[in-house]
């Protein structure tokens, strides 16, 4: 196990590398340039100022040399500093992540506490009202659009009914409250936010887990517990249950990329100062060094979900880790 989890680290490099690779010379494509923001506006800016300006952002290079030279930096984890503020983008990137991971976290946890009990409660009562309900729920989670649905719940459980906050992370008062009201007040900022980032991938998660718990009840195997006179929970809980999770756990593995970039939406939209929100003012800066430090994050998140998928396909399955030692 350890050799195969070597051998997937040493692989994930050079995926990572083209991954920011393709990033930057993508960015790059987009019309604008970061120097626009500080002269188009100002007339009195002369074109030798402009070209002084790029000069020192080192813009005036080549983008395989500025690919270069940024990659140097990388690999002793300075991702530069940012064109808006001039603050080191690690620096920035620290202070929104914890936030951005918390909502995920919490999202994922969601996402695992609902979908998986729903997929097999709608599989062992497959064409039941119970069934065909969870079925509409999914094709609604696919249909409904996270900005349009988080404009909704805003509008009842904020503006309405003033059951939660409409924004935000913290209250004004956040200052003044006790550590019990602290918590109590960040989980009413995190209410909307988490629900709204889980309910498409809970939506999915359940489909994909009906599905393959349907496959599996109807095996030879299932059959002969059912012959033993075993209760119908320990058929479906014990036996039945550990083999449906083998496709559901990649799909969480593929679902990580799109709980982070879901996160440019609902934090923009809950003005919450995570890492997808700052991502989306450094796009629209053209602030380079800040979105390829989010880029890399990102990615780097992205594989090492990938990885723990893989990890936990492996003991799920015994023939899959018993392939992997050979």
């Amino acid at each position: 196990m350890l050799r195969y989890l070597a051998k997937r680290l040493i692989g994930l490099i050079p995926v990572f590398f083209g991954i920011t690779l393709i990033s930057f010379f993508v960015i790059h494509l987009a019309p604008g340039k970061p120097t626009d923001i500080a002269t188009s506006m100002n007339p009195k800016v002369s074109y030798e100022a402009r070209e002084r300006l790029e000069k020192l952002y080192g813009l005036d290079k080549p983008i395989p040399v500025q690919y270069f030279n940024w990659l140097k930096r990388v690999a002793v984890l300075d991702f530069g500093r940012s064109y808006i503020d001039d603050r080191p983008v690690s620096e920035k990137i620290a202070e929104r992540i914890p936030i951005t991971l918390l909502i995920n976290i919490l999202a994922m946890i969601l996402i695992l506490a609902i979908g998986i009990p729903m997929g097999v409660i709608s599989a062992a009562k497959r064409g039941t009202l119970l069934d065909r309900s969870t079925t509409v729920f999914a094709f609604i989670g696919f249909s409904i659009p996270e900005f349009w649905l988080a404009l909704l719940l805003m509008s009842l459980f904020s503006i309405t009914l003033g059951w939660l906050p409409i924004s935000g992370i913290k209250s004004f008062d956040f200052a003044r409250l006790g550590i019990g009201a602290k918590i109590l007040d960040i989980a009413r900022h995190l209410i909307l936010p988490v629900c709204i980032s889980a309910f498409g991938s809970l939506a999915g998660i359940s489909r994909y887990m009906r599905t393959a718990m349907v496959g599996v009840i109807h095996q030879d195997y299932i059959r002969t517990a059912r012959a033993k006179g075993l209760r119908e929970s320990q058929v479906i809980y014990k036996h039945a249950l550990k083999n449906a999770l083998l496709p559901v756990i990649t799909i969480l593995g593929l679902s990580v990329p799109g709980l982070i970039g879901g996160s440019v939406i609902f934090e923009s939209i809950f003005a919450i100062p995570g890492m997808g929100r700052l991502f989306y003012e450094s796009v629209m800066a053209r602030d380079y060094p800040t979105i390829m430090g989010i880029l890399s994050i990102g990615a780097l998140l992205t594989l090492l979900g990938n990885l723990l998928a893989d990890i936990a396909y492996s003991y799920a399955d015994p023939r899959i880790r018993v392939t992997e030692e050979e």
